[in-house]
């Protein structure tokens, strides 16, 4: 198990990196602008929690706890029940959300599962939010899922 704090961050600074990059190449595949625009916000999200964390790297995680109000998540669970997709040139709106949602919610299980080796409070703190934070947009996901998959049935 990880448990050096700076490990962990350069790791979740790829996570969104790459959610970054996601969410930014499925901007390219789709035409409906409402969903272009939710997924130009998720990117520009991606890069705020990039920048968060970077700030903790820089800080450090016993400063940055501090300042860190943990706001509890439901999560609505719609995307257990989704096969997950490939992104492709040709993709549809259903495929391109159940990847995200399937994305987030990797990364969501991956915050959480560094939750339970965590040895310092603070550390389980930031992880804490990092894991609300990807559960977040999970739930975005499944609203903008369940708005335009289910209105197009």
């Amino acid at each position: 198990m990880i448990n050096d704090v700076n490990e962990i961050l350069e790791t979740a600074k790829r996570i969104e990196e790459s959610s970054y990059n996601f969410y930014t190449n499925a901007q390219k595949v789709v035409s409906l602008p409402y969903l272009r625009d939710q997924l130009k916000e998720l990117a520009e999200m991606e890069i705020d929690h990039r920048k968060k964390i970077e700030d903790l790297m820089e800080k450090g995680a016993e400063v940055v706890a501090q300042g860190i109000v943990i706001k509890r998540v439901q999560d609505m669970k719609l995307s257990d029940y989704l096969m997950p997709s490939k992104i492709e040139p040709k993709a549809n709106y259903q495929d391109i959300l159940i990847t995200a949602m399937k994305r987030e919610d990797l990364t969501h299980q991956f915050y959480q599962n560094l939750l339970k080796g965590a040895k310092s409070e603070d550390l389980r703190k930031v992880l804490e939010y990092l894991s609300i934070e990807e559960l977040k947009h999970k739930n975005k996901l499944q609203f903008l899922y369940d708005d335009i998959v289910y209105e197009e049935n």
